[in-house]
């Protein structure tokens, strides 16, 4: 019996010293480690200039922000602060797009649109600023639609990106001068 004992009693301290961490990590195999290629990009220049149809692209995108913002105002506060967002951006591309003196024009319909986005992220739309808010959006819905529609900004194109916007300076110089010249193309 004590040979019966003495030899469980052996088996049993073979395998717990097998069991050890450090024999079984001798034993597993090991990854491979392969080093991850680098992903090359090839940039491509693009030549975007102004355009109508650029300005007629934003111009598209901003009435669908504006009827939604419009439509479902004070629905969901996030879906609110989505598409007043997207209308301001939209409208800032198309802003960049046309000329300096059409540009400034539609500088007060941004401001009216950015103190409606403030009231809007402090989540004061109670009943009474609700229907305001709806008014101004649709009165700077009207605005925009009627001023700034493509058919009327065709001859307010920049030619391109780089012209540099003038300084209130250089508006004020050149206001006189150009006050009978005709319509930049």
């Amino acid at each position: 019996m004590k040979k019966v004992f003495a030899l469980m009693m052996a088996i049993v301290l073979a395998i717990s010293l097998v069991g050890c961490d450090a024999l079984q990590r001798k034993f597993t195999r090991k990854k491979k480690y392969t080093k991850p290629v680098p992903r090359i990009y090839q940039m491509k220049k693009y030549d975007v200039k102004p355009s109508t149809e650029l300005y007629s692209k934003h111009y598209a995108y901003w009435q669908s922000w504006m009827s939604e913002l419009i439509q479902d105002l004070g629905d969901n506060h996030k879906k609110d602060v989505r598409c007043i967002e997207e209308a301001i951006s939209q409208i800032h591309d198309m802003q960049n797009i046309l000329v300096p003196e059409k540009a400034d024009a539609i500088d007060k319909q941004i401001g009216r649109l950015e103190e409606i986005r403030d009231t809007i992220e402090k989540e004061e739309l109670s009943q009474f600023n609700t229907s305001r808010i709806l008014m101004d959006l649709e009165r700077v819905d009207r605005t925009v639609k009627r001023e700034f529609d493509v058919k009327r900004i065709k001859n307010y194109v920049k030619e391109s990106f780089d012209e540099a916007p003038l300084a209130k300076d250089d508006k004020e110089a050149q206001a006189p001068s150009t006050f009978g010249a005709s319509l930049p193309r």
